[in-house]
């Protein structure tokens, strides 16, 4: 189903064959494909969302965008060719010139390190360049290793694992912290997915990414 046609007037950033833009109501159908897919959201901690609380959560986050101070940003991911909606990331400024972003949801076609990565950069830009964070922090759950990869190759430092960090079909799952400076971005803000991924491998980072236990 395609979402809304894309409005330069609400997109974020573009990059080569995606762009973050707002989020609006009319992205309610489209969006709950994706958040209602229990694989899709196998990693959230969450789950898989009902095309009710779909319904909410776009609504908020469109009434959100008229409050000059705040704090949530809750993005489509679309196609820049024809504007369909085929992902979601939502970033939260906080008190220490800091941008959280939490998980990155892609349509199943999409979820893979290309279009991860060009997502990754255009969410990297929207919290350093347009919200002016110094540091940008995610959470990637221990057993995904794209998004692993994915904010090693953005020039991410993997800060620690979080145990238990949330409790879902019946026990607990831990994920790792991972940040990225303004200057460490800036670094590698120009970087091909196949020159940040050799850098990996020549500074030996590709080995740092976690193994979950009796993965």
């Amino acid at each position: 189903m395609e979402s809304s046609v894309l409005s330069p007037a609400r997109v974020r950033r573009a990059g080569a064959t995606l762009a973050l833009r707002e989020l609006t109501v009319s992205d309610a159908d489209a969006l709950s494909e994706i958040l209602g897919d229990p694989h899709v959201m196998r990693r959230t901690s969450s789950g898989a969302l009902s095309h009710d609380a779909v319904v909410e959560l776009v609504r908020q986050a469109e009434a959100e965008q008229a409050d000059p101070a705040r704090v949530r940003f809750c993005m489509a991911i679309v196609q820049l060719a024809d504007g369909y909606l085929v992902g979601t990331v939502t970033l939260e400024l906080d008190r220490y010139s800091a941008v959280y972003s939490h998980t990155i949801i892609l349509r199943p076609g999409l979820a893979n390190l290309a279009a991860g990565y060009e997502t990754t950069q255009l969410v990297l830009g929207m919290a350093i360049e347009d919200l002016g964070a110094e540091r940008f922090w995610c959470m990637a759950a221990e057993e995904n290793t794209i998004a692993n990869r994915l904010f090693l190759a953005a020039g991410g430092s993997l800060d620690g694992k979080i145990r238990h960090v949330y409790f879902r079909d019946g026990h607990w799952w831990d994920a790792n912290m991972y940040s990225v400076l303004k200057d460490e971005w800036h670094a590698r803000a120009n970087l091909t997915l196949r020159e940040a991924l050799a850098m990996l491998r020549r500074d030996g980072q590709v080995s740092r990414i976690p193994v979950p236990a009796g993965g």
